[in-house]
């Protein structure tokens, strides 16, 4: 156990420095996070004078927008990580080493789960600066901080199921379209009461609602649990869920 947990560290390592040393790979979902903001967060915030309206801070309602969308949104940016090693024949590489090859699948989840937590801290720090009271305070930043990075573990599996099932880089560079229903299909910017339809009806059914909803909790109300362990729950069944699914195309692929 202990050579394989020295292993997976090895290529964590690896993984940081070829992803910290390209800023064009994280630079983008930054910039797209400002954007949204910018973009939504004002000319939208008349909404909130609505009647059942959750907050009459929208910036604070798009807050956990924003966070679980550039989070949601990473599993691409793993997708692609693992193809660029797959067609540099790194990873057939590592698969001829004499380590454990669990190591590797495992080094790359971490990678995006450290990823999404660093986005998350920029856009929470983002937030503050635009006047954003988090409610949930010191403790609830850091329980978003949390939730955020095993979310991007989770999302991470497809990206690497993608790329290790397809060894495209036409299927993996449009792998982000099947991150967008995900993404977008959610109370993102209207409560859940305020939505009609069929449109109502997906939303429900969309477990990363429960996630956002949960994170958004903490912002706008504070530590009211229902919701918060509500989406903590479907996390963590998520994160078990997709993380034996790409153990299983991994070990497929690779045997």
């Amino acid at each position: 156990m202990t050579a394989f947990l020295r292993q997976t560290w090895y290529i964590y390592v690896r993984n940081f420095k070829t992803w910290i040393a390209q800023p064009a790979i994280f630079i983008p979902s930054i910039v797209f996070s400002a954007f949204f903001f910018l973009l939504f967060a004002a000319p939208l915030g008349g909404v909130t004078a609505l009647e059942g309206f959750p907050t009459d801070d929208y910036e604070a309602y798009m807050a956990a927008t924003i966070i679980v969308m550039t989070v949601v949104f990473s599993g691409a940016d793993a997708a692609m990580a693992m193809l660029a090693d797959v067609l540099s024949g790194y990873f057939d590489k590592m698969l001829l080493a004499p380590i454990n090859r669990m190591s590797i699948l495992l080094g790359s989840m971490l990678i995006a789960g450290t990823r999404a937590l660093l986005q998350v801290v920029i856009i929470i720090i983002m937030a503050l600066i635009l006047g954003v009271d988090f409610q949930g305070g010191v403790a609830g930043i850091f329980l978003i901080i949390l939730l955020s990075t095993l979310l991007g573990v989770a999302w991470a599996a497809v990206g690497l199921m993608i790329a290790i099932k397809s060894k495209s880089a036409q299927v993996t560079q449009t792998s982000w379209l099947l991150f967008m229903p995900v993404a977008f299909i959610t109370t993102a910017y209207m409560p859940k009461e305020f939505l009609t339809g069929w449109f109502k009806w997906i939303v429900t059914a969309n477990p990363v609602d429960y996630v956002l909803n949960s994170i958004r909790t903490i912002v706008i109300t504070g530590w009211d649990w229902g919701p918060i362990m509500l989406g903590i729950w479907v996390l963590l069944a998520m994160v078990g869920v997709l993380t034996l699914a790409a153990t299983w195309v991994y070990r497929r692929e690779t045997a």
